[in-house]
């Protein structure tokens, strides 16, 4: 079985019951939510064998978080359980202003997890890894963290593990487009397996990608795979000069967070083990499609069983309107 490990905050996530502005909403469910949690989470539902390091809140809300990463099977022996500061919390407004999209209000400055730092690192944590996962996200939350995730990549190295980094772009987090491309550029430098998208390389270049990958080869070289998402668009694949292609699924969207770190986590476990580019991309394309028709960025995530009733159930669709 091979093995991965992610780095990143975990939170929990207050999402109304109804569609439209947070302050009209008087019902919400509770849910746990983290970029990177999210796509540990799908690889670990996917077969593969998975730890995570974070800080979480010696707090009820750090034990939910420690509850739900336990129960799908993820090793916790890395996460730190912080007495002095709080697990962070953020609300999701679904279709207001813009219809079928969905806003996020973050309460997490002075989180525990905001707090980790590389003194929590342990040489045992990346013993026998295939894949190191973080995303962009955990580098702006502070200097402590991304301190924490250089090293971290430095360890995973040495230890022979491949590295896979998704820009995962947060703007309030690092406000201008210059601090992001001087916070991102070491791990676009580090990455093995690079993911971005067309938001994250306009804040990062112009947006463009074959010019946009001219630009990261001036800085260092490009990762020897690099998966761009698309959204509604599909997802591509760029490695070893060749580039790769899949169309998404149409599907009813009801929350579209955490459908990116599903397509991540589904591409990486299919390459991991040892699937093709073309059938990594069309299963990450699937598990992206299941994920944006529920709320909530766990519990929707599939397993195998679950990819394999959606590609059939859509494949017969496919034939039925052929004939």
């Amino acid at each position: 079985m091979k093995r991965a490990l992610g780095m990143g905050e975990i939170m929990i996530q207050m999402n109304p019951t109804e569609k439209g502005a947070l302050r009209f909403q008087t019902l919400f469910e509770r849910h746990v939510a983290g970029s990177e949690a999210n796509t540990i989470i799908q690889m670990q539902r996917l077969g593969i064998e998975c730890s995570f390091l974070t800080s979480v809140g010696s707090d009820e809300f750090g034990k939910v978080i420690l509850s739900t990463l336990r129960s799908e099977g993820v090793n916790t022996e890395g996460v730190i359980e912080d007495e002095k500061n709080p697990t962070a919390v953020y609300f999701v407004q679904r279709s207001y202003p813009v219809p079928e999209k969905t806003m996020v209000f973050y309460y997490r400055k002075g989180s525990a997890a905001s707090n980790y730092g590389p003194q929590y690192l342990k040489d045992s944590y990346f013993d026998g890894i295939d894949l190191f996962l973080v995303s962009g996200i955990t580098p702006a939350l502070s200097d402590s963290c991304r301190d924490a995730a250089i090293k971290a990549i430095d360890m995973a190295k040495k230890h022979g593990a491949l590295v896979a980094f998704d820009t995962n772009i947060r703007i309030n987090l690092l406000k201008t487009k210059e601090n992001a491309l001087k916070t991102l550029e070491p791990f676009i430098r580090k990455a093995d397996i690079l993911f971005t998208g067309a938001g994250d390389l306009s804040m990062l270049f112009d947006g463009d990608l074959e010019k946009s990958k001219e630009s990261m080869k001036k800085m260092a070289d490009v990762a020897k795979l690099i998966v761009f998402k698309k959204g509604s668009g599909g997802v591509e694949a760029f490695t070893g000069g060749k580039r790769y292609s899949m169309p998404s699924y149409k599907v009813p969207v009801i929350d579209e967070l955490g459908a990116g770190d599903a397509c991540d986590g589904a591409f990486l476990a299919s390459y991991l083990s040892g699937k093709s580019i073309e059938e990594s991309l069309k299963y990450a394309n699937v598990a992206g499609a299941i994920t944006v028709s529920l709320k909530g960025d766990i519990e929707p995530l599939p397993d195998w069983k679950a990819i394999e009733t959606f590609l059939n159930v859509h494949e017969a669709g496919e034939k039925k309107l052929l004939r």
